[in-house]
């Protein structure tokens, strides 16, 4: 705890005091003491957050080890906090920078992604839903875990509308030419990407699987191309 009494006594104190008025705000609302514990904790912890002791999207240890609660207890914590702040929007491009590092596992050709806050897990599973897949959730609360065939429909559904038929012609340049759809020619290049970077030892992913999926998730044609042109001859 005596890190974040550190980190208050180097803030500005107007932004203090200006928190600590907004949370007796809600305390005094409607009557003192008449919010619960659960929900004052919540709104505390939003105000840290606000007053940037904690990051947006903190790592679950990180609230473990510094606030001295269980993993559950921070898990809470981290969902209603996002359940009160973040939008649609916020969420859909929070799991949009996710999916330029997946992780490639080595078991049944799954590719996995990394995310500590369970609402964005909760967002993640009605996109998935909402196209037809499913996640696989038994390999920890924090590492979900997708078929090839899911993380395309979900990659797919974030590429910009207008960069698609594009980006599909790109591929089809460069020599990725074993299914003409977009669907088909995403599945190809994943699976090829997950075989370059894989590391043997452990089966997850290389920092690298970034370099080539931001400019292909931005659409943006001429960089991609480039990073994949390479790609290809490399793995041919």
């Amino acid at each position: 705890m005596s890190e974040i009494i550190d980190k208050l006594e180097s803030l500005d104190a107007e932004d203090v005091k200006n928190a600590f008025k907004e949370l007796l705000q809600d305390y005094l609302t409607p009557a003192f003491g008449s919010i619960s514990k659960r929900d004052f904790d919540i709104l505390l912890f939003i105000k840290l957050q606000k007053l940037g002791i904690f990051d947006k999207n903190p790592e679950i240890y990180k609230l473990v080890s510094e606030l001295r609660v269980t993993r559950s207890k921070a898990r809470n914590l981290l969902y209603e906090s996002k359940l009160r702040q973040t939008s649609k929007t916020e969420l859909d491009q929070e799991l949009r920078e996710l999916l330029k590092n997946p992780i490639f596992l080595k078991d049944n050709d799954k590719i996995g992604i990394e995310i500590d806050n369970p609402y964005l897990i909760d967002h993640l599973r009605a996109k998935l839903k909402s196209l037809n897949h499913i996640t696989d959730g038994s390999f920890s609360p924090e590492l979900v875990r997708l078929t090839t065939d899911a993380f395309v429909a979900l990659f797919e559904s974030y590429l910009p509308e207008d960069s698609k038929d594009n980006i599909k012609k790109a591929f089809i340049a460069i020599g990725a030419k074993t299914d003409t759809s977009l669907k088909g020619l995403l599945k190809g290049v994943f699976k090829k990407l997950g075989s370059k970077i894989a590391d043997e030892a452990g089966g997850k992913i290389a920092e690298s699987a970034g370099e080539y999926l931001e400019p292909l998730i931005n659409g943006s044609i001429d960089l991609m191309k480039n990073k994949f042109a390479d790609f290809f001859l490399e793995t041919k």
